[in-house]
């Protein structure tokens, strides 16, 4: 389970998305690809570790990988709640077909990168 949290891509997008997020609560903002799209790109590699270790737990299996309807849920959840319904309910949010691009572009990342076994992390 832990082997997952320990990946390298896992590692560099979750320091990542601590800077962008801090460095925007104390109001530094970076060039407009990087604050607006590259969060996006992160979420699903994130998450979906994330879901990925809790997926191992439940299953005690450290050979477990994610199902690909579940990166497809994972994806199709994020971009409905924040590019469909929180725009339209809440002002801070603003629906952008950008930011769905990036959540299918992150769950491809994490299918080819993260979403391994063990016996496939030593092959590639």
């Amino acid at each position: 389970m832990r082997k997952a949290l320990l990946n390298y891509w896992f590692i560099v997008f979750s320091i990542l998305w601590v800077i962008i997020f801090t460095c925007t609560k104390l109001h530094f903002y970076f060039w407009w690809p990087i604050q607006f799209y590259l969060i996006d790109l992160m979420a699903i590699p994130i998450l979906g570790t994330l879901s990925l270790v809790f997926y191992r737990w439940i299953l005690q299996n450290e050979e477990a990988i994610l199902p690909l309807w579940s990166i497809a849920f994972l994806t199709i959840a994020l971009s409905v709640w924040f590019e469909w319904y929180l725009p339209k309910h809440q002002i801070r949010y603003t629906a952008d077909v950008w930011d769905i691009v990036m959540y299918v572009l992150g769950a491809i990342i994490f299918n080819l990168t993260m979403n391994k076994s063990k016996i496939n992390e030593f092959i590639d």
